[in-house]
């Protein structure tokens, strides 16, 4: 123990000997003066800002394209002729609580009555004929071809009419 006290001590003397320079003490006092002087040099003006004149908006008289327009029929919108009231009362299928995205044609089968397709969905083959519902927006099965199945969906446009939309859903190819 006390020979490292004898090594600590001489350490802590010599340390303490660097600290005590006449030299470094005038050093300092030079540095603390001139950091206490004021400062000399002149800020610039800041220059006057010209006011600019503003663009004209010309739309602003126009309809906002968030609002439904109260003119009738305005653009290439038109109400449509199918009458959707007998979609909403039928009683749906259970694939009609899928999203047609979520189906893929695995493949077809046919006989003396007619054609079938088959649909994958989650992880289940589901096989469906002509006039078949499945999706959400009123799905139809309109016809099945060898290489896939066209879909009408009809739905609503939100003005009180309908609108016939056409989907296909391809035949999945083997990779």
């Amino acid at each position: 123990m006390s020979g490292k006290l004898g090594l600590l001590v001489p350490g802590l003397l010599a340390g303490l000997a660097g600290c005590d320079s006449a030299q470094s003490t005038t050093q300092l006092h030079a540095y603390l003066r001139a950091a206490q002087a004021p400062q000399t040099t002149a800020i610039a003006t800041v220059p006057e800002v010209q006011p600019r004149k503003a663009p004209a908006y010309g739309a602003m008289a126009l309809r906002s394209p968030f609002q439904a327009s109260d003119e009738g029929n305005t653009g290439s919108w038109q109400p449509s002729q199918v009458d959707g009231t007998s979609e909403v009362a039928r009683v749906r299928a259970f694939l009609e609580e899928v999203e047609l995205a979520r189906f893929e044609m695995v493949g077809t089968l046919s006989n003396d009555l007619g054609i079938s397709v088959l649909l994958r969905t989650n992880g289940a083959i589901h096989r469906l004929e002509q006039g078949d519902y499945l999706g959400r927006n009123n799905g139809r099965i309109a016809s099945i071809e060898a290489t896939g199945v066209e879909v009408f969906e009809l739905i609503s446009d939100g003005r009180g009419g309908w609108m016939e939309r056409t989907l296909t859903i391809p035949l999945k190819q083997q990779s």
